[in-house]
């Protein structure tokens, strides 16, 4: 499993956590500093958008952490994707390439990470994520709706 958190309580309030990225060492220094982080459960590490999909809504994803390169469908598609997911997982880019960051927060992302990610900026993205999900179940109380999360990948991969 990809349970992060070691059981350190107040299981409510952690923010699940999906990664995609293709390069395994990407994943892997984010999954190291995620680890370091209260209230963070990694549900799922994936290597292209599809799977992110996918991953997110068999989860319930409250954040994807999204390289924006990666095979088949990228990070900016899969943001466009899972834009339509009810409910909506805040996204988070974290790409080599800042040519990028224009895209990124028009496929509605709450932040952007240049890699190598740095412990700060991993962190104040967490809160931004953490901010985005209290405002989302604020506005809607109701439960994931699983057709809204099928359709969004069956368009994905149409």
């Amino acid at each position: 499993g990809f349970a992060g958190g070691g059981g350190r309580g107040h299981r409510g309030a952690e923010v699940k956590v999906v990664i995609a990225d293709d390069e395994p060492q990407a994943r892997e220094r984010l999954r190291a500093l995620l680890a370091a982080q209260d209230g963070v459960e990694l549900v799922a590490e994936v290597g292209d958008g599809h799977a992110a999909l996918h991953a997110a809504a068999e989860h319930g994803a409250d954040l994807v952490l999204l390289d924006i390169a990666m095979p088949g469908i990228d990070g900016l598609e899969a943001a466009r994707h899972l834009a339509a997911f009810d409910p909506r997982p805040a996204v988070v880019f974290c790409t080599a390439y800042d040519a990028h960051a224009l895209s990124a927060f028009e496929a509605a992302a709450v932040d952007y990470l240049v890699k190598p990610v740095r412990l700060e900026r991993l962190q104040a993205a967490l809160e931004r994520a953490r901010t985005f999900t209290l405002g989302r179940e604020r506005e809607d109380r109701a439960p994931a709706s699983a057709p809204t999360c099928v359709r969004a990948c069956a368009g994905a991969c149409g």
